[in-house]
Order: C-alpha cells, then structure tokens, then sequence
C-alpha cells in the first residue's frame, strides 16, 4: 500500500511491518521517514541496524544470503536498503521482486529509492513492491503548499509567526527544505518559545544577529542594488566556509527569476504582472522592482551567462578561482548592466 509520510507515524503507531520503501528526492524528508521507522523498529526489539548502499557491482546474491543468516543467528534487526540511482538493474530487479513476495525475512527491511520517473514506476519490480510493501511517497511541498508546511514546522519548535513572516521564510527557503529546518531551529534559538507572533522584521533581525552571514542576506543585498555590502557579505562567506556550490545555487535561482520577470516585462504588461506570473512571493517584490530597473533581455541573458560560466569554474569544468568567479556574478547582480561590461 502507499502512503504519506504525514500518515507514517499513525502507521507505524498501530504496526510495524516487515517491508517499507521511501521514495523522494527531498533528503530532509527521506531522513525524517527513516528516523520514524528506526525509532519505531527499536521498541519493537530491532536491537542493530544495518544499511546497504546498492551501487554499480553490488552483490545481491550476498546481501539475501545475508539476510537469510541475519534471521537465523541474530537478533532482529533493521536493515536499510538505499538504491542511489532509483534502478536496480536486472539481478537487483528479480531480488526486490521476490522480496516483494516474500517480505518476511525476521527483520525489518527499509528499500530507500529516489523520485521514480513514469517508465520506472512501471517496472516490474517497483510494481511488486507497491503491492508487497508499505510505499512511502515522500514529496517536497509545492509552492502553494510551503507556508502551510512552514507553519506546521514553527508550530512543533514551539513558535507561531505572521503571514509576512511565514512568507519571508517561503520566499528564501523555498525549493531547500533542509535550510528551511535549520532556519527554524536557529529562530527557536534566538527567539522567545511561544512569542506571538514572530514578524517578518523580527526574523530579519534574528538573522542579522547571527555569529554569520549567509547566502539569503548575500541575494537580498545583490538584489538590493548595495555592492559593498554584497560583496562584504560574500567575503565573510568564504571566511566561513560556505559551499561555493551553495553560493552559485542560490544566486542562480534569484538572476532566473528576474530573467523571468524582464522577459515578460518586455513581452508587454505592467511589473506588477510580471512579478506575479514569475512567481515572485510578495514580500520580495520591492528588491526584485529594484532590480529590474533599467535591464533589458540581453542584459539578464548576458548575466545569466555570467552566473552559468561561475558555476562552471566551481565545478572544475572551466579553469578559475571559484569565489572570484562569484564576485563577478554579486557585482553583476547588485551593480546592473554595467558591472557586466566591466567584467567581459
């Protein structure tokens, strides 16, 4: 059967089952599911857990040989099964297939794929263990979703926040639900339990009092048209230790959206329609006004040319020093078209 991982925890509350699958992109999610399981796999006298990555050459006929021992000699245990790159191929696809049919192995086993596309989810295998286990689905919330999400999650730290603040959060953190967990931890440590209601400016100010910057201050000050601040902010960064390829995501994701947003200016229609059918949360509309002012196509075409040759030196795919390279795309963001034609 398949189920949500909102409905998990009442699952596992009335049973615990021999065989489970998660599948989802989202690692916070994945994790969280697992932990459940885990937690409810213990009470239930799984004493040891194993996990299996199930790469190119792994060996199937030795990991059921494996299982079949575990439940003759040993304790129960829980064993954690995790197929990275969603297909098994033809041996692991007649493993799983069996499995499938015959799930009780004295343990409790956790098959941990990713998202399976449409041709996957057909295969034989999957279609067995849709049938012979309990298929967790584990999907990010959609945009529309991601306030109700963060709310619940505020909720469970023990805060409540307005709807500006609750959009705040959506805007910086949307399509990252790890940050978006480490973001309400961080409020719950700076922030009073049960304070009501937290504001968007309260949250501003718990970030800026943080001991470090981060890349939503970096973006909000690039967008903002304040350079020396960008680019101060950026320094402080890799003083830090901030991933490079988390720098790059997050720029990349603000310069597509005003892409977008020029693009439909110049299509014709007003900046508030443009904003709104790029998708641009509202309490971020003043910086993205900002920073659409005076651009035309070419000028984000030739940015977002800047940002893609960036994440390329950060990958090692082009030669270059990869916070350099990002500093060119924060005074290209921050500077205008200008800053382009000074770093060409």
């Amino acid at each position: 059967m398949k189920i949500t991982a909102e409905s998990l925890a009442s699952h596992l509350s009335k049973r615990l089952l021999p065989l489970y699958v998660l599948s989802g992109h989202e690692p916070l999610l994945v994790d969280e599911a697992l932990a459940t399981i885990r937690e409810r796999a213990q009470q239930d006298g799984c004493a040891e857990r194993e996990v299996h990555v199930a790469d190119r050459g792994f060996d199937w006929d030795a990991f059921g040989a494996g299982l079949q021992n575990m439940s003759l000699v040993a304790e129960r245990r829980l064993v954690e099964l995790r197929l990275p790159g969603g297909k098994p191929g033809e041996a692991g696809g007649r493993f799983l297939t069996e499995l499938a049919a015959n799930p009780d192995t004295g343990n409790v086993i956790a098959v941990v794929l990713p998202g399976l596309d449409s041709a996957t989810s057909r295969s034989r295998w999957a279609g067995a263990l849709a049938e012979g286990a309990v298929w967790v689905e584990l999907r990010a919330p959609r945009r529309d979703q991601l306030p109700a999400w963060l709310r619940q999650r505020l909720r469970k730290a023990g805060l409540t926040a307005d709807d500006d603040a609750v959009e705040l959060l959506a805007a910086r953190l949307e399509g990252n639900l790890l940050a978006a967990k480490q973001e309400i931890d961080k409020l719950a440590l700076l922030l009073s339990e049960g304070e009501k209601p937290i504001s968007a400016s309260a949250i501003r100010d718990a970030v800026a009092d943080g001991a470090r910057f981060d890349v939503f201050q970096l973006v909000d000050a690039a967008l903002a048209g304040d350079p020396a601040r960008a680019v101060r902010i950026l320094n402080g960064l890799e003083r830090e230790g901030e991933p490079e390829a988390l720098v790059i995501w997050s720029l990349g994701r603000e310069i597509l959206t005003l892409a977008d947003v020029v693009y439909r200016l110049e299509a014709g229609g007003s900046l508030d329609q443009a904003m709104n059918q790029a998708r641009v949360w509202r309490v971020r509309q003043d910086l993205y006004r900002r920073a659409s002012r005076g651009r035309s196509c070419s000028d984000v075409s030739a940015l977002v040319a800047c940002a893609a040759s960036a994440e390329q030196v950060i990958k090692g795919v082009k030669p270059g020093n990869g916070w350099r390279a990002l500093a060119e795309v924060v005074l290209a963001l921050s500077r205008g078209p200008a800053a382009l034609a000074e770093t060409a």
